[in-house]
C-alpha cells in the first residue's frame, strides 16, 4: 500500500494513544489527528444541536493527548481539528480556533440551513436534488473561504440522499476547480469508499480533470477502521491517473507521490 497517511480521524470513542497505535500495526507513517470541533467545549456553543460522539473536551487536554501520544509512541501524529463550516456561524467559530498551534484545520458540511442531511428520512426527488445543488454550494464556499487546509467528505450527501441532480458532475469539477484555484485539497473520505464509491470515483475524476489536490482520511471512529478503505482509495486515485497525496505539518503543505 502506497497511501501511508491517514489524515481524518477522531479520539473520542477510544483515546488518541489507541488510534496512534492503530496507525502503527496498519504501517502508517503519519497520523492525522482530527476530532469534531462541536466536542470540544470552546466550540460547543455554537454547535449544540449537533449530536455528541463522546465524552466533551478541551481544546488544552485534546492537544496534551495528541502530544503525549505521539511521544510516547515515537510516531509522527500531527494535530488537527475537522470544523463545521456554517456560513452565519463561521466567524465565531474561527475565532475559537485561533490561539492554538493546529497542523491542519478540515472544513466539513454537515447540514444544510440547518438541515442536518444525515438524519433526514426519505425524501422526494425534487427536494433532494434541492439539497444536493446547496450541498454543493455551501462546499464551495468552504473551499472558498480560506479557512481550511482542505474540504472533508465531498460526496457524504450520497448517505442519506440517493436522487442525484443531472448535474452533478459539473458541479463537481465547479468544486474541484475553485479548490484548485485556492490551492485546497479535496477529500477522499474511506468511510465514503467503503459505501458508495462510484460517487467517490466521480469526485476524484473531477479532481483528476482540475489538478486538485487530494487528502485521503479513513473518517476513523475507532481503532479498527484506521486506514479503512486505503488500498480501495489507492485504486480509486491510480485509475484516475492521481499520483500525490496531500499532508500538512504546522499549516505547511507536504506532499508524497503513491
Amino acid at each position: 500500500m502506497s497511501i501511508t497517511t491517514d489524515f481524518h480521524s477522531h479520539v473520542v470513542r477510544s483515546s488518541a494513544r489507541q488510534m496512534v497505535r492503530a496507525a502503527q500495526k496498519r504501517g502508517l507513517r503519519v497520523l492525522g489527528l482530527s476530532e469534531h470541533v462541536f466536542q470540544m467545549t470552546e466550540g460547543r456553543a455554537p454547535l449544540e444541536h449537533m449530536v455528541l460522539e463522546g465524552p466533551m473536551l478541551s481544546f488544552s487536554s485534546y492537544i496534551e493527548a495528541v502530544q503525549a501520544a505521539s511521544q510516547e509512541q515515537g510516531f509522527d501524529v500531527r494535530l488537527g481539528l475537522e470544523v463545521d463550516f456554517i456560513p452565519e456561524k463561521n466567524a465565531v467559530i474561527q475565532a475559537s480556533l485561533q490561539a492554538y498551534p493546529w497542523d491542519f484545520l478540515i472544513g466539513s458540511v454537515h447540514e444544510i440551513d440547518g438541515i442536518v442531511f444525515e438524519r433526514i428520512d426519505e425524501i422526494g426527488q425534487e427536494e433532494g436534488e434541492a439539497l444536493w445543488l446547496r450541498y454543493m454550494e455551501l462546499l464551495r464556499a468552504t473551499v472558498n473561504s480560506g479557512c481550511f487546509s482542505l474540504v472533508s467528505h465531498p460526496v457524504r450527501m450520497g448517505s442519506r440522499n440517493p436522487h442525484l441532480p443531472p448535474t452533478l458532475d459539473d458541479e463537481l469539477e465547479r468544486l474541484a476547480a475553485e479548490a484548485t484555484r485556492n490551492n485546497i485539497a479535496l477529500e477522499a473520505n474511506g468511510y465514503d469508499v467503503l459505501l458508495y464509491p462510484q460517487l467517490v470515483r466521480r469526485l476524484v475524476r473531477a479532481c483528476a480533470l482540475h489538478r486538485t489536490p487530494i487528502s485521503v482520511g479513513s473518517d476513523a471512529h475507532n481503532p479498527l477502521q484506521v486506514a479503512q478503505a486505503h488500498q480501495q482509495t489507492e485504486a480509486i486515485l491510480r485509475k484516475a491517473g492521481i499520483k500525490t497525496v496531500r499532508i500538512w505539518k504546522q499549516r505547511q503543505i507536504e506532499e508524497y507521490a503513491i
